[in-house]
């Protein structure tokens, strides 16, 4: 009885714990089901820059702790940390770093590494080289990825004498994360701590980080194990050690190397793009803006104006500026670049989108912008509208230094750009660093150089997507401006900034190339019909407008110069001394007719005299342009010329042969009559183009010319006899 109890117990014990152990099993299944490849909440990159100052990182952690919240369980946020330069800071490329206060640095180490960091899955990527206290800082991600030819070190830089705090701060910042072995973090930091890699004999045991003191110690204690095969000093004595990014993955101490943003998203193997997130509160709220055609100052005053009006609203932290212009006036692109770069980089970040070009001059208006992103076949400076030499940089250099200086950017850069007779050379220094420029612009020791000139470089076509993110100036290729916003976390972009109503109905006015033509043609039809009329009546006042307006349009876009309103204010008036003043169609008429037309072609550009082949491109549409337009005045003159023929000015302009005259010709005149006075002499008393009259005699005759029209009052001889009327000749 009492065997049969215990075995009843151990049975119900049994299916209990097979129950329990399954419950178990399942949901542990389910947890580990439920963790996805890549996280389900979007990946955030933020930019980082350096200096680090107080307010930058009291928005950081906030930023971080505002994305930190969203985690859920084992979902966590995955938060990149994109090292860059300060624009504003006076560094080298390769010092990003320099200058950050221990403190600063110290206080966004800790809340990484701690238990509120926990919660997020930070990633610091470091594109270019770091040092100063930005080492921290990076060591205290969960992981590194840094481009291969980018370097990590120098973390003491800043500071005079290795306080024990900031050792122990490192020390134990390394520590949480594992990465980087003590000796090493000590080397990063104290020039006297020298690197020294540990080999053994026994390929199974790890390689063991010490450094030089350590070695020292246990050389002077005998306490080298027999096992040691080697000790290699890797960083010099008295030398605060630096690694580049392919070391530190060969020796993993990092998991991936990332040259580029695309390599990175792949070594993260994200589903979706990253959402770029700058160091503002709450959410990205932004302000459009674009910029097309020929700059002028028309347009930038309408950017300018938009943008200002946008940040006036206290939420706004972003602004697109979609940018597709051929450039033409240097002064108002370096205008609306150095507004953009003085934008305080707190106030609000400029993204530029180039979504087809960005030529000549106008290539400056993106490189002073914070980010550059590019459609797939967009271009970046190159010939563009006007012609920019040397001599005009050298006029606009101080202008260009301070742009470079203040968008973070060489002047070499700018230059190559948006000049392609000015030679540019990429310089190298001492100490690894790079940079374009001038040899007559770079500025340098002149007693010990620093910069070594290499090969020259050259962008006579400008730069597409591949060459402008191999030289830094872009990262990233988006098909849209939508594209765009998405990258930034904004789902539907905010329409465009207007000014009033009346500004946009001029700038549509403006833009309508044809109806500028057409108040042209329409202008000269009506100040013909004005002329053959006494007075000034509706086709005057018709024609005053049209010549009011098109004159005005070209005007307000800036297109239309001294010498443009003198070439066709020249030709009209040759044109009416041919018509109305001088007899027949001689030098005159050609010479307005070539006036006129080289004024109508300079009206629809910037420059004078083509010098490059997108000028000579314009150039010839131009001239295509009004040849078709001259065509096509003629294909409607000979389809309605029946119709022409009884307009009054056509009828002023030719005289139509006159019927037979009561008053001056006998009905009863025959040929016979008339053929008498072939060989007489006689005198017009009309022009002749070609039928008017003239006297032979004492009799007042309808006659024909035989050739070319006949003034009035010219001696003329008769030739024959056409009908009913005399043909002559000038005598």
């Amino acid at each position: 009885m009492f065997c049969c109890f215990m075995n009843l117990h151990q049975l119900r014990i049994s299916i209990i714990a097979t129950l329990g152990f399954s419950l178990i099993l399942s949901l542990g299944e389910r947890s580990i089901a439920k963790q996805p490849d890549s996280p389900s909440i979007p990946t955030t990159i933020i930019p980082i820059e350096f200096p680090l100052s107080s307010a930058a990182e009291m928005r950081l952690t906030e930023s971080l702790e505002r994305i930190a919240i969203k985690a859920n369980g084992l979902d966590r946020p995955l938060v990149v940390l994109e090292f860059t330069k300060n624009k504003q800071a006076d560094l080298e490329a390769s010092e990003i770093g320099r200058n950050t206060p221990f403190e600063r640095a110290l206080g966004l180490a800790r809340w990484l590494s701690g238990p509120r960091g926990s919660r997020i899955r930070s990633v610091a990527y470091l594109p270019q080289s770091i040092c100063g206290h930005a080492v921290l800082v990076a060591l205290s991600c969960e992981e590194i990825d840094i481009a291969s030819d980018a370097e990590i070190g120098r973390a003491g830089i800043d500071e005079s004498t290795q306080d024990t705090t900031i050792r122990q701060a490192y020390l134990d910042v390394a520590a949480r994360r594992g990465a980087f072995p003590s000796a090493a973090v000590l080397s990063l930091l104290d020039s006297t701590e020298s690197l020294v890699r540990v080999e053994f004999t026994d390929k199974n045991k790890p390689v063991e980080y010490i450094t030089l003191t350590q070695l020292n110690d246990r050389i002077a204690k005998q306490e080298r194990t027999e096992d040691t095969a080697d000790e290699i000093q890797m960083v010099p004595t008295n030398q605060m050690a630096f690694f580049s990014g392919q070391e530190l993955r060969n020796w993993r101490w990092v998991a991936h190397t990332a040259n580029d943003k695309g390599q990175l998203e792949q070594s993260l193997k994200l589903e979706k793009p990253m959402v770029n997130q700058a160091l503002f509160e709450g959410e990205r709220v932004a302000i459009r803006t674009h910029l097309s055609g020929i700059v002028s100052g028309r347009q930038v005053n309408r950017s300018i104006r938009a943008i200002e009006e946008g940040l006036n609203r206290a939420e706004v932290n972003l602004i697109l500026l979609e940018i597709d212009s051929s450039g033409g006036n240097l002064v108002e692109s370096l205008r609306l670049a150095q507004y953009l770069a003085e934008i305080p980089a707190e106030r609000a970040e400029v993204v530029c989108f180039i979504d087809g070009s960005a030529l000549g001059d106008a290539a400056l208006i993106p490189l002073a912008c914070d980010t550059i992103l590019m459609q797939p076949k967009a271009k970046l400076g190159g010939a563009g509208e006007a012609t920019i030499s040397q001599a005009v940089c050298r006029d606009y250099r101080e202008q260009i230094q301070l742009l470079a200086k203040t968008a973070g950017r060489s002047e070499g850069e700018l230059l190559s750009l948006i000049c392609q007779d000015i030679p540019i050379f990429e310089y190298n220094s001492f100490d690894g660093r790079k940079q374009l420029a001038n040899p007559d612009w770079l500025i340098d020791d002149p007693v010990v150089p620093q910069w070594i000139q290499g090969e020259r470089v050259s962008f006579p076509e400008g730069v597409g997507f591949e060459k402008a993110n191999e030289l830094g100036l872009t990262s990233e290729s988006l098909s849209s401006l939508d594209a765009v916003g998405k990258r930034y976390g904004i789902e539907k972009l905010p329409d465009e900034i207007r000014t009033n109503r009346t500004e946009q109905f001029i700038e549509w006015l403006a833009g309508q190339a044809w109806l500028s033509m057409l108040l042209f043609m329409v202008g000269i039809i009506c100040l013909s019909a004005e002329l053959s009329a006494p007075g000034v009546g509706v086709a005057g006042i018709m024609s005053g407008v049209c010549f009011l307006l098109f004159f005005w349009i070209h005007l307000f876009q800036g297109t239309v110069e001294w010498l443009e309103i003198l070439l066709i204010l020249g030709g009209l008036v040759c044109l009416g001394l041919e018509l109305f003043v001088l007899p027949g169609f001689g030098v005159f008429g050609i010479a307005g007719l070539i006036m006129l037309g080289t004024g109508l072609i300079l009206a629809g550009q910037t420059f004078v005299i083509p010098t490059n082949d997108y000028q000579w491109q314009r150039t010839t549409q131009g001239v295509g342009q009004l040849g078709l337009m001259t065509l096509s005045l003629m294909g409607a003159a000979v389809l309605f010329r029946k119709q022409l023929a009884k307009l009054p000015m056509i009828r002023w302009f030719s005289l139509q042969p006159p019927a037979e005259d009561r008053e001056l010709i006998s009905l009863e005149q025959t040929k016979d009559d008339l053929r008498t006075f072939i060989g007489w002499n006689g005198l017009t008393v009309s022009r002749c183009n070609p039928s008017g009259k003239a006297t032979i005699g004492e009799r007042v005759f309808s006659v024909t010319s035989s050739g070319d029209w006949i003034d009035e009052e010219t001696a003329i001889e008769v030739v024959e006899v056409q009908g009913t009327t005399l043909v002559v000749k000038p005598r």
